[in-house]
Parts: structure tokens; C-alpha cells; sequence
């Protein structure tokens, strides 16, 4: 694994995040990171080649985020999971590496909206918008689930 994606991976970190399990900041890696790049590339590398992850970076400390409504009930609140940034940093690497590999073969639909740059849910419903007024303007029947 090349070390400048390490680089562009923590510059991509958050720096007022919480720390994870580890107590490790996000800013403390985007402080670090000209330092840290090349043995957190080789730790990466070695992990990747024998497909293994370590545990602590399997746990997480689970905050309940209050949305609105009641503050007694339980469904008013949605679960933020604080992870170890070094499983984050490599999760990201991993993702943008995966994006240009699906990129590169034609492996994505045109009509894929979710984790696109440029394209949402707005995105995706004005689409289906257009598509049924078509539809509906070529007097053709259209099943909407």
C-alpha cells in the first residue's frame, strides 16, 4: 500500500471527532500523519496480505445520539459508533480503492445513486420522476413499489 494514500486518507479524517476504544484523536493522526504514513502503509499491507484485522479495531464505544421528541424514549435516539481511526484511515483506503476498481471495469450501473459523488436520494428521486412522467406522458402503465 502506497504511503501518499495514507496520507490523503487521514487528511480526509475529521479532526474534532471523538477518539475510539484506543483514545486515539483523529487529530493526533492528521498531526502525525507525514510520520505515521509509511509504517501504518506497511502494517496495512502486511494485514491485507493474510486477510486478517485485529480485534480492538473490531470494537466500538456506542453513544446514543438524541434525534427529537421524547427524551425518555428509547427510539428517539440513533446509535454513533466511535471505532479505532486507524481501522477507519485503512476502511477508507480500502473503499476508495474499491470505488476506482468498480469504476474502472464499467462495474456500476448509471442508475446508481447511493455513495456517489454527485449523486443522492434528490438525485434519484428526480429520475424516477422524470422516467414515470414519460411514462405517464406516452400513456404507458407504470408500477411505482
Amino acid at each position: 500500500m502506497k504511503r501518499l494514500k495514507v496520507i490523503a486518507a487521514i487528511k480526509k479524517l475529521k479532526p474534532n471527532l471523538s477518539s475510539g476504544p484506543d483514545s486515539l484523536p483523529p487529530l493526533f493522526f492528521k498531526k502525525v500523519k507525514h510520520s505515521l504514513a509509511k509504517p501504518l502503509s506497511s502494517l496495512y499491507s502486511q494485514l491485507l496480505s493474510v486477510g486478517f484485522v485485529p480485534d480492538s479495531w473490531k470494537n466500538a464505544i456506542i453513544i446514543p445520539v438524541f434525534k427529537k421528541g421524547l427524551v425518555e424514549k428509547v427510539n428517539n435516539y440513533r446509535p454513533i459508533s466511535l471505532t479505532c481511526v486507524i481501522g477507519k484511515i485503512m476502511e477508507r483506503i480500502i473503499a476508495v480503492e474499491l470505488y476506482k476498481h468498480l469504476r474502472y471495469n464499467d462495474l456500476l450501473s448509471a442508475v446508481q445513486h447511493g455513495f456517489m459523488k454527485g449523486k443522492s436520494t434528490c438525485t434519484n428521486l428526480l429520475e424516477c420522476v422524470n422516467d414515470w412522467t414519460i411514462s405517464l406522458q406516452n400513456k404507458k402503465s407504470t408500477t411505482v413499489a
